[in-house]
């Protein structure tokens, strides 16, 4: 049985929680992107019950979440010390002290040298480990009092619409983990940017919360992004890089305009199928003769924000198809349109 707890109702839920990650156990936690299933990232066999209660691939590696101890120190050290990651070059240290001190905590995700105590499973067995430090005081408040790492990918099925509320954590794995968290809706709404910095230059392997403007103003421009890889089944550098991913039940199509968008539903209902909506430019149509229809907002952060709640709404009210207009791939909306795109393959 899982068990939910409102941790604004219920304070001493995460010493709770902690002690079922020390003991090898899954607790879905709310960070500032999205809600995260997570395990003793030092126990190969808590990390291989996540993998069992997503049903997720183990080529896809999972993101380590670490918080610092309280006599703050450099955070590189520390982790190297804690053998979560493995030594770096002057180079790649000069780069990851730059973006962590800017960012961290924060929707970043950099890509570091393994470190000996993590297990290969949390990293597809690859030679290199995700690692990120949260922006949300519960998931700190869970780290610290767990005093492990935390692996945890979204919590949620494999390959379905992230879960920004605990509602949406119950909806896809009730019965599969045994705490869930429940922190409120997540800020943010998408998950964290992955940067590799082991690479020269270091490169952007998935947009997320934190823009790439942002991160280029910092340390220069990114390398490009890998090409896709058509065989899913093999080990990935980084979560999220999957063709099909953050897909919901009904079929999502893109549109390149409204004007398409809503030839596109007429003749899909001509077929005898429903169609639900999700609409980025409320200003630009009737929002009643869309029905059903789920409003993302008028700005980016918006549409970001709520883009996973309006797909799992949209799927609740059992349509076929679900449409949308594209988004232009620039500041946030490199992510979002990351998102569409996957979870439109087929």
């Amino acid at each position: 049985m899982t068990r939910l707890f409102d941790v604004q109702a219920e304070p001493a839920a995460i010493a709770f929680a902690a002690e079922v990650i020390r003991q090898g156990g899954l607790v879905a936690f709310p960070t500032e992107t999205v809600y995260g299933l997570g395990a003793n990232a030092l126990d190969a066999d808590a990390v291989a019950k996540v993998f069992s209660a997503k049903q997720r691939l183990l080529s896809d590696p999972l993101i380590v979440h670490v918080c610092l101890p309280d006599h703050k120190q450099d955070v590189f050290s520390w982790l190297t010390k804690q053998e979560v990651i493995g030594a770096l070059s002057a180079q790649q240290e000069m780069i990851a002290c730059k973006l962590a001190s800017a960012f961290w905590p924060g929707p970043l995700t950099l890509v570091l040298p393994r470190g000996e105590r993590i297990p290969p499973i949390v990293t597809a067995g690859l030679d290199r480990v995700a690692v990120r430090i949260p922006n949300h005081p519960i998931a700190l408040e869970l780290l610290r009092r767990s005093n492990v790492p935390i692996a945890a990918p979204s919590a949620n099925r494999f390959g379905h619409v992230s879960p920004t509320t605990a509602r949406h954590v119950l909806d896809d794995l009730a019965g599969r983990i045994d705490v869930v968290l429940d922190g409120g809706p997540t800020p943010i709404g998408i998950e964290s940017t992955v940067v590799d910095v082991i690479e020269t230059p270091p490169r952007l392997l998935r947009p997320g919360g934190l823009v790439r403007a942002d991160i280029e103003a910092l340390i220069g421009p990114l390398g490009h992004q890998p090409a896709h890889e058509d065989d899913d089944r093999a080990a990935q550098p980084s979560p999220g890089l999957l063709s099909r991913h953050y897909a919901p039940r009904a079929e999502l199509r893109l549109a390149r305009t409204t004007a398409e968008l809503i030839e596109m539903r007429r003749q899909l209902i001509t077929q005898g199928l429903s169609v639900g909506v999700l609409i980025t430019d409320p200003e630009e149509v009737d929002y009643d003769t869309l029905s059903p229809a789920f409003a993302l907002g008028r700005d980016m952060q918006s549409v970001a924000r709520n883009l996973y709640a309006g797909l799992r709404t949209l799927d609740s009210a059992g349509v076929d198809v679900i449409l949308i207009r594209e988004v232009e791939a620039h500041g946030l909306g490199e992510a979002v349109a990351d998102r569409l795109r996957r979870g439109a393959r087929r």
